[in-house]
């Protein structure tokens, strides 16, 4: 049995792949293009544009369940050909953005729930996972200011956020990959606790042993600082978002617990295995 596991190079799905591979499976992970970093070890790599339907056979051939992260394009094509190759089980990585008030329908909303949609009409059994707030997010968006000083500048530092460590939502996705006993409609993941934003900080700066004080940005002042590579019309919605998570707590739910069988992992777990990246 092949398990294909898209997206092999992000941090989800070689996560996903490094689980299935030590456990024994044969996996095939895709990439856009074979230059670059390899497979994790144990992995056949392959090359795969969801786009390109010239490309969906060699990815396809022999694949039983499939875990699927269309970051972007239109995955219709490819999702046609998987069920022509007779996959039996999508695996697909979603968003709360999909469902949650004030995002279902807007931007980030929309692209999800398109690609839902997409895997709907394809016909093919599958579930869609929904994690929440992923830890990586901090060091994705603060690790570079905490290395280069001790303050961080946010927006709504009182937003309330509930965590999930990536290996959790790894060893879920492996699970409904390999076995049908959770395989449900949809399962939304979640770390153990609710935390602000501040809060979170303040685990990192425990964790790493040096104060860290944060420079509250109004709305203007964060739209004003945008990154270059992120769109407008995303930041508008991720303030939205911010704003309201002030007084409205997110989901907290045991979805890993009843899956993995441990209790999810908490954010400052993630940060203590992950203090070097916001290390000087």
């Amino acid at each position: 049995m092949t398990i294909l596991v898209t997206g092999v190079r992000g941090g989800i799905g070689g996560r996903v792949a490094t689980l299935l591979a030590a456990a024994g499976r044969h996996v095939r992970g895709t990439t856009r293009t074979l230059d670059g970093p390899p497979a994790p070890g144990g992995v056949e790599l392959v090359e795969l544009d969801i786009d390109d339907p010239r490309t969906a056979d060699a990815a396809l051939t022999g694949v039983d369940t499939l875990f699927l992260y269309p970051t972007r394009g239109d995955c219709e094509t490819f999702l046609a050909a998987a069920r022509d190759h007779g996959v039996r089980h999508v695996v697909l990585l979603s968003s709360p953005a999909a469902f949650e008030a004030g995002e279902h329908d807007r931007l980030i909303g929309h692209i999800h729930r398109a690609a839902e949609d997409r895997v709907q009409r394809s016909g093919l059994p599958a579930t869609i996972v929904y994690p929440s707030w992923l830890a990586t997010n901090a060091r994705r968006d603060w690790a570079a200011q905490i290395r280069e000083r001790d303050h961080l500048a946010l927006a709504y530092p009182d937003a309330q956020i509930n965590p999930i460590h990536l290996d959790d939502v790894a060893e879920v996705v492996a699970d409904l990959l390999t076995r049908d006993t959770h395989r449900a409609r949809w399962h939304v993941l979640t770390g153990p606790a609710v935390l602000r934003v501040r809060d979170a900080v303040a685990t990192v700066a425990e964790t790493i042993g040096r104060p860290l004080r944060i420079d509250e940005l109004d709305r203007a002042q964060a739209l004003a600082t945008r990154p270059p590579a992120m769109p407008e019309a995303v930041l508008e919605v991720l303030l939205d978002v911010a704003a309201t998570a002030v007084d409205t707590p997110p989901l907290v739910t045991n979805a890993v617990e009843r899956i993995t069988g441990h209790p999810a992992r908490s954010f400052a777990d993630w940060v203590a295995t992950h203090r070097e990246s916001f290390l000087p």
